[in-house]
């Protein structure tokens, strides 16, 4: 009695999917983790290829009546990958097939941004390394004047230093990932984070002569690290500004978010006028060293951006996402922690007349 009912409970708390199958295929019996992928539908009694649409798993069935031993296999079912595992048994001279799954599309899904970051990675580390292998050739074996010579020294620092943003963003990403970057929360006013935010980027507004207007609730207070959010606000409005073709618009608004949605959070957007982002991108914008089609914006940059921002915002417990902007182009919004002064019935901060 015990080795049954024993076996019986190992079943049922197996956390991958495990059925019993019939000659015909069908299912006999099936324990909860394999319930649990039909939710609302009873499995017991149903042909496998009726719960599963895949011809693979049904050629791996019939692999049972050859000589092949206990077959394995993968197929894929309603957008998720399973490995498969069946062997024939036989009980009271009747004969079953015993099937054993596991799912495996998150795996699937990390092995294939594991070897687009490999490659996004080989890719931005050829741009510099080309451009200073090219640079050094030209020295090595051209005659040049002082003037030309510096023009091009100057060059390979403009490219070394590229290199080293690459790096440094690498290895900011692993600290702040890994938990180990430390975030000293302080209750900081946002708006003048916003606007040191967009006095980095002057410059580069001005050469592409974008009309920038900002929209900052008064008063409005965050608990936040603000070295860290400072570096938040100008990743994201680098990346309107880059995306935002000459003449366009980039407007930055913050705001109390709706509290039955967020919360006591401070939503910031950063919208622009540029070519916007497709709905099937929209999380992959957040991922390490995913770019966009460069040909729609000038320059280059590290890939690691909009990757950083999203830890950092998600480190002070907040959310990242895209919408649709206005403007015609995208909006990357957030939340942070709000830390503004409440105010009295007569709209006036407590502890003042």
């Amino acid at each position: 009695m015990f080795p049954d009912m024993l076996q019986a409970v190992l079943v049922d708390t197996a956390f991958e999917p495990l059925f019993l199958l019939d000659a015909q295929h069908r299912v006999v019996s099936a324990n909860r983790a394999a319930r649990a992928l039909f939710p609302g539908a009873d499995a017991i009694g149903k042909p496998i290829d009726a719960l599963f649409d895949s011809p693979e798993l049904l050629d791996l069935l019939a692999c049972l009546h050859t000589d092949q031993g206990c077959p394995e296999g993968q197929f894929a079912a309603d957008q998720n990958v399973y490995r498969a595992r069946c062997n024939n048994l036989t009980a009271d001279g009747e004969g079953y097939i015993a099937l054993a799954l596991q799912d495996i599309t998150q795996l699937m899904r990390l092995n294939r941004a594991r070897r687009e970051m490999v490659a996004n990675i080989s890719h931005e580390l050829r741009t510099p390394i080309s451009a200073i292998r090219l640079l050094r050739d030209t020295l090595i074996y051209q005659k040049l004047g002082r003037k030309r010579r510096k023009t091009i020294l100057r060059k390979i620092g403009k490219e070394v230093d590229a290199l080293q943003r690459i790096i440094d963003g690498m290895h900011d990403l692993a600290m702040i990932e890994s938990g180990q970057a430390i975030m000293r929360l302080i209750e900081t006013p946002l708006a003048p984070l916003i606007h040191e935010a967009l006095d980095h980027l002057d410059e580069e507004i001005e050469r592409r002569k974008l009309e920038v207007t900002v929209d900052i609730a008064p008063k409005l207070y965050v608990l936040v690290d603000p070295g860290q959010i400072g570096r938040v606000l100008t990743n994201l409005i680098h990346n309107a500004v880059k995306f935002t073709p000459k003449g366009g618009r980039v407007h930055v608004h913050a705001e109390p978010a709706p509290a039955e949605r967020y919360g006591e959070a401070v939503r910031v957007v950063i919208c622009d006028s540029g070519p916007g982002i497709p709905p099937e991108d929209r999380l992959r914008v957040f991922e390490r060293f995913y770019q966009r089609d460069p040909a729609r914006s000038e320059g280059r940059g590290s890939g690691l951006g909009l990757s950083i921002a999203k830890h950092i915002v998600e480190a002070h417990n907040g959310e990242i996402w895209v919408e649709d902007s206005p403007l015609g182009g995208a909006c990357l919004c957030f939340t942070l922690p709000d830390a503004s002064p409440a105010l009295n019935p007569n709209g006036h901060e407590d502890g003042e007349g």
